[in-house]
């Protein structure tokens, strides 16, 4: 059986628990070990600059094409090595948030972050724009106590999300972010998106192939865990996911 990469451990625990499954303590433990056994040694610290654009501790593979949670392939280095770096430290900030060599890297990516055009400043070019979300997901989860910083990288997605045509990934990559985010800095957002999620709610999802069938219920979680944050929507938490057998699509059970 081929080893599974850090980063490919990460996203398949992410779907596990976007989707509300209980992983036991002892599997939590096991699966951090793993990542953190692929973890690169930090080494000296790295020079200000453009190669703080570029991760430290768990880096892609020459060629490899990275995807993301959402099923897009990042073009770019800047998006691949961020997407692989920190959505597998957001889940080991989750996993293990005690473990001295979690929490140093943790602040050296941080620190690393401060730096960056997408992480810290006002950049919708390009795919910047994409890692600013990344960006955001991991401080949900690292700094959630840093509503300034959380809030810049908000701010940064509304004033560039509709400078052009852009494809489905970062809106719903947006909506995930609101998911998991301090509740008070997320609930005015969802209130600006609440019409068209209600609608996404409601609908039906294909499960035609086989990303389709991993990605799809993950999506009807999501957005089930993010209208669960709203007062009215407190009942969504008793919903489940279920495959329609007529059309064979997966939606939200509402009437469960």
């Amino acid at each position: 059986m081929c080893k599974k990469s850090p980063y490919r451990l990460a996203v398949e625990t992410d779907y596990r628990l976007i989707r509300g499954e209980t992983i036991p303590p002892e599997e939590r433990a096991d699966i951090a070990a793993r990542i953190l056994a692929g973890a690169r040694p930090a080494g000296p610290a790295e020079p200000e600059g453009k190669r703080a654009l570029y991760p430290v501790f768990y880096v892609p593979e020459e060629g490899l094409q990275v995807r993301s949670l959402m099923g897009q392939t990042a073009k770019t280095k800047i998006l691949a090595g961020n997407l692989y770096e920190l959505e597998t430290l957001r889940l080991l900030c989750l996993l293990a948030p005690e473990d001295p060599q979690v929490q140093a890297m943790q602040e050296q990516t941080l620190r690393r972050l401060r730096g960056t055009c997408f992480g810290n400043q006002d950049d919708g070019m390009g795919e910047c724009f994409d890692a600013s979300l990344v960006a955001l997901r991991f401080l949900c989860a690292a700094a959630p106590e840093d509503t300034a910083w959380i809030q810049s990288r908000v701010d940064n997605y509304n004033r560039h999300a509709g400078e052009k045509k852009r494809p489905w990934f970062p809106l719903w990559y947006f909506w995930l972010c609101l998911s998991e985010m301090p509740l008070a800095l997320a609930l005015p957002e969802v209130e600006k998106h609440r019409e068209e999620l209600e609608k996404k709610l409601r609908r039906s999802y294909v499960m035609n192939s086989p990303q389709d069938r991993a990605l799809h219920p993950m999506l009807v979680c999501m957005l089930r865990n993010l209208m669960g944050r709203l007062p009215a929507y407190g009942w969504l938490g008793g919903c489940g996911v279920s495959v329609n057998p007529k059309t064979g699509r997966v939606g939200l059970d509402l009437a469960g």
